[in-house]
């Protein structure tokens, strides 16, 4: 899976994922609990840029990665790494 957006908080992190099938935004706290927000089905979407342009309504433009990362999990320890990378 690779992250697309994410958003960093005192609380922790809220971000988009994207799957073989589906975009999920999600929201981890610090403590590492995990809870999906929604899925995106990619097949209602043209392409990538269709779906950021679309979701950009709703999350700020500045939130998503220029380039994906390939993460293994949703963990503090790998989103740490990614953010750590974009800042």
């Amino acid at each position: 899976m690779k992250i697309i957006s994410i958003k960093s908080y005192s609380n922790g992190y809220t971000g988009i994922v994207e799957e073989d099938n589906k975009y999920v935004l999600f929201n981890l706290s610090k403590k590492g609990k995990s809870k999906k927000i929604n899925e995106y089905n990619k097949e209602e979407y043209v392409d990538y840029n269709h779906f950021v342009g679309m979701m950009s309504k709703f999350i700020p433009h500045g939130s998503f990665l220029k380039e994906p990362v390939k993460v293994e999990s949703i963990t503090i320890e790998e989103l740490d790494r990614v953010f750590s990378k974009i800042k």
